[in-house]
């Protein structure tokens, strides 16, 4: 029977050895079988039996390891620890602590670490069922371990009480969110170790003296046990009585790593303070926790440790992680202090904190800002996500109490009058543009302004007249902070630098290139958020930011500054000056924003002049200068700005003048040649990236549609500046991986136009040079003499009708396609009164394009091209429609030639196409229809008949709908 045994034995360990193998070495279903036959094993109620047999006899790491995780299995499944007796119970617990001692004593070889891991694991089950009844000294036999250790064997020992503790955290407290017995085993763990006074006492002492530990390993290990512990035991444990920095307690042996030199025990203390920071206690403990362990003046200590000698991410998120923990529980206690000002006294609510300890976390809060803008500004963008919620929380904390909502700001100061801003009136607070999301640049709005007028100075603070915590130290400390806050957005929206990144922005069909687009974007996002915040607070701190990131960027001399201003820095700052006008009450980007009908310098635009400093330093110009005489003057100067082209750039500065053409209609003379030449050459539908180019485009129709008669003074020298644009939006694009999609006939969508309207088959951004081309030549401004203005129709017709036409007998139905968009883009610029009354040789023009692209779409129908017939059909359709609206009955004649070719397809879809047609006809025309419908209705009726056939009812009759259908398909 014993050799028998033997013999099983070796079979589980070969068994065991197979199933670890990860050489390779062992065939795929010999290492099955044996993991079967494992299996098997393990499912016996004695397993853990053999296997505590087997750990101490076995030389092999994977077989203790099997042995320990079937114990693990048997412990938390099938209920063998409550089943013991006492004789069963105490041996089994002097069996795990020799395995302990044998962990923590031999050294040649050393205990694997899994192996460690998993006995801890094993022996925080046994606690968990065990103690304290049937293991009382479960604490004190681990802190035996480390004053019974030698010095040889104190590292050792150390080891394995830390992963013991870790692992009673992890398998009892931190698992106790399941069943009711878990939560009932963890209240029990908790409580006993918490009333035991002396372990308690040697816990704080091993803490303390594994913080200090020579090895940094282990005072790594013993910081984060003592982290874990934080969350569920009495702070009193890890600090003294006065949470002062003075004293021998387990918080000042965690401070004393801040300092040490080794990088993971700083960041290791870090998160230990974190985790005190986040313990649930009331506001005025945390607030003189925070205060006495002087966590702001350590955050400060450990920034300037990042900055200046330290480029450890790792460190350095956690500082920052630390900096923001402790910034959220300040404000959490103000904003206690408001929610309680603000409650209903007749309704039950949480009494505020007092005044006292609202003085001091407005006045800490203040003091941390500092720390957290710097990390607001680190390159690990972990640290910038860590800094944001404080930094926005405080930009909210300033707006508020002025925004008009619950809570907020209701008028009136402290001495019971009115409240007047910027001189608006008794009692207003100019909560206009707050209410709508604006900025109120230039309306005088300024939320410190408020803070000063409306709010009464008392305690070293400032407080709101409705609120109990203050919403300050005082309003100058807040205008830094802002200020700080406002230029750390932009400067960290900036695109990485290219070396760190791994990228070359430049090139566009790299998709590494895209995927760091998409991440900056989304850090910008959020990055913006708080700088709108900040806008709204203090618009004259949010512009100032950008002035000076500007000012940086685009230099007098107008190339790059000497200090390294890169083309990261101008995209940022451009960026930044797009982002102001995005809802803002400034004439510059609000029509009606002067508040007059007409006059448009009659109000202040601190945004438009904002953006003229863009526009005159793009070029190296001066805002003293007068501005460039003609187009030639205001084209790229590639040595005054090295930026301007590069595809990012370019982009964000023509967003940025789309957005802000209202400015350049209040100052032509100055602004609209720059603009409009950034749009025409190499910056613009010029550059050589082609998604830049047809981005151009259409941002170039949205500039021009508002701004078309201040450039029709210009006109001829702007309508040849595009002509070599437009011709070459017809033109199929070379297959580039930086465009998006593509269709059939080498046509690919591009860009990113208002709802994507010309990204579809057939279509790309190009050709909104088309729809700016005609608002342009659609101006009925007298400086444009009217044979010039037909004159110039007819060719861009002609032409456009010339490259159709070679297209189809060419079969280039993406081109085809193309030159129809162009026809219809160009009629949008007409008004009907204009293509039919006033000059309707302009009309006549403009639809005869139609016979073209109906002969176009015959040919390719009969050639049965597959998908290319029907985009076309679509386009001609569109472009029939467009015509229908803009030139009336000009284009009745076209009308039953192109419903007949359209129905012809017999598609389904083509036919509806044809309905609609019939019903915007008949809509427009009215009477008139009467020939149309009586050559063109009874075909079409009949061949619709024939399509709803299939779905008449079973008896073969057609009843409804169908019926009335058939019926008036055969009237003669």
């Amino acid at each position: 029977r014993e050799i028998e045994g033997a013999a099983m034995a070796d079979d589980v360990e070969k068994a065991i050895l197979f199933a670890f193998d990860q050489s390779g070495a062992v065939a795929h279903d010999l290492r099955e079988r044996a993991v079967g036959y494992l299996r098997d094993v393990q499912a016996s109620p004695d397993a853990w039996r053999a296997c505590v047999d087997r750990y101490p006899s076995t030389s092999y790491p994977e077989v203790r390891f099997w042995c320990l995780q079937t114990l693990t299995d048997a412990f938390k499944t099938s209920g063998v620890l409550q089943t013991l007796s006492d004789d069963d119970a105490s041996f089994l617990q002097r069996t795990l602590m020799s395995w302990v001692a044998e962990a923590v004593q031999r050294a040649d070889p050393p205990v694997p670490p899994f192996v460690k891991n998993k006995l801890a694991q094993v022996v925080a089950l046994v606690a968990k069922t065990q103690f304290p009844q049937r293991w009382p000294r479960f604490t004190h036999d681990f802190l035996d371990l480390l004053t019974g250790a030698n010095q040889q064997q104190a590292h050792s020992a150390a080891d394995v009480f830390c992963r013991v503790m870790d692992a009673v955290d992890d398998e009892i407290v931190a698992g106790a969110s399941g069943d009711a017995s878990s939560a009932a085993a963890a209240a029990r763990v908790k409580d006993a170790m918490r009333v035991d006074t002396e372990a308690l006492r040697r816990l704080t002492e091993a803490w303390k003296a594994l913080m200090a530990f020579p090895d940094a390993r282990v005072a790594v290990a013993a910081t984060a046990t003592a982290r874990r512990y934080v969350d569920w035991m009495d702070v009193g444990l890890f600090v003294d009585g006065g949470f002062g920095v003075a004293g021998d307690s387990v918080a000042n042996a965690a401070r004393a790593n801040l300092g040490a030199e080794d990088v993971d025990r700083r960041a290791a203390a870090c998160e230990f303070f974190g985790a005190l920071v986040a313990k649930g206690m009331d506001h005025r403990t945390k607030t003189e926790l925070i205060r006495g362990l002087g966590l702001v003046e350590t955050c400060a200590q450990l920034n300037a440790s990042v900055g200046a000698d330290d480029d450890d991410e790792d460190f350095a998120l956690r500082a920052a992680q630390l900096a923001a923990a402790v910034g959220h529980e300040l404000v959490s206690c103000l904003r206690a202090g408001d929610a309680a000002a603000c409650a209903d006294p007749s309704e039950p609510h949480a009494p505020p904190p007092p005044p006292e300890t609202l003085q001091t976390a407005a006045g800490l809060l203040d003091a941390l800002m500092p720390v957290a803008v710097t990390h607001l500004r680190a390159e690990d963008e972990r640290a910038v996500a860590a800094a944001l919620p404080l930094c926005s929380a405080y930009a909210h904390r300033l707006k508020d109490p002025f925004s008009g909502s619950a809570g907020g700001f209701k008028g009136g100061t402290a001495g019971g009058g009115s409240s007047s801003v910027g001189g608006s009136g008794a009692g207003t607070t100019s909560t206009r543009d707050r209410d709508t999301g604006g900025l109120g640049f230039g309306d005088g709005g300024d939320g410190l302004d408020m803070l000063s007028s409306s709010s009464v100075a008392g305690g070293g603070g400032v407080y709101s007249s409705f609120a109990t915590a203050p919403v300050c130290v005082d309003a100058a400390t807040a205008r830094s902070a802002l200020r700080a806050v406002a230029e750390a957005c932009v400067f960290r929206g900036a695109f990485p630098d290219e070396r760190r990144a791994g990228v070359d922005f430049s090139n566009a069909t790299d998709p590494r290139v895209r995927e760091a687009e998409t991440e900056t974007a989304e850090l910008r996002r959020d990055l913006f958020v708080v700088f709108r915040t900040v806008a709204r607070v203090s618009p004259a701190i949010a512009l100032g930011a950008v002035r000076d990131a500007l000012a940086a960027a685009l230099p007098n001399d107008g190339a790059l500054s000497p200090s390294g201003a890169s083309w990261q820095q101008v995209e940022a700052a451009v960026s930044a000056v797009h982002l102001l006008g995005e809802g803002a009450n400034d004439p510059a980007v609000k029509p009606g924003a002067d508040g007059t009908a007409d006059g448009l310098l009659s109000k202040a635009s601190p945004l438009g002049e904002l953006f003229a400093f863009v526009v005159t330093r793009w070029n190296g110009g001066d805002l003293s200068a007068s501005g460039p005489k003609t187009l030639g003057e205001a084209t790229l100067r590639p040595e005054a700005n090295k930026a301007a082209t590069h595809r990012l750039v370019a982009l964000a500065f023509l967003e940025t003048c789309a957005r802000y053409h209202l400015a350049v209609a209040r100052h032509p003379q100055t602004l609209l040649l720059p603009v409009l030449a950034a749009f025409l050459d190499a910056r613009g539908a010029r550059h050589p990236d082609a998604e830049v180019a047809a981005r151009a485009c259409y941002l170039l129709s949205r500039f021009v549609k508002p701004l078309r008669q201040q450039i029709a003074a210009v006109l001829p020298e702007a309508l040849n500046a595009m002509e070599e644009i437009v011709l070459n939006a017809v033109e199929p694009l070379s297959n580039s991986p930086s465009l998006q999609g593509s269709t059939s006939g080498g046509t690919v969508a591009v860009g990113k136009g208002t709802g994507n309207a010309m990204a579809v088959a057939g279509n790309d951004d190009r050709l909104y040079a088309y729809e700016a081309l005609g608002f342009l030549l659609g101006t009925e401004d007298v400086k444009l003499p009217e044979e010039a203005q037909v004159s110039l129709t007819e060719k861009a017709c002609a032409r456009l009708r010339q490259r159709l036409e070679t297209a189809s007998n060419a079969g280039d139905a993406g081109t085809c396609a193309r030159c129809i968009v162009a026809c219809a883009n160009i009629a949008k610029g007409f008004s009907p009164r204009l293509a039919t009354e006033i000059r309707p040789r302009i009309g006549a023009a403009l639809v005869a394009g139609l016979a073209p692209a109906t002969a176009c779409l015959a040919r390719f129908d009969a050639a049965a091209v597959g998908p290319s017939a029907g985009v076309l059909r679509q386009r001609v359709v569109a472009y029939f429609q467009r015509m229908v609206q803009g030139v009336g009955r000009l284009a009745f004649p076209y009308a039953a030639p192109l419903v007949d070719r359209v129905r012809a397809s017999g598609g389904a879809d083509d036919l509806k196409e044809c309905f609609v047609l019939c019903n915007q006809l008949c809509a427009t025309f009215k009477k008139e229809l009467a020939l149309f419908a009586e050559t063109v209705t009874p075909a079409l009726i009949a061949q619709t008949a024939a399509a709803l056939a299939p779905f008449a009812s079973p008896d073969g009759h057609a009843h409804g709908v169908l019926g009335v259908v058939s019926r008036v398909a055969d009237v003669p």
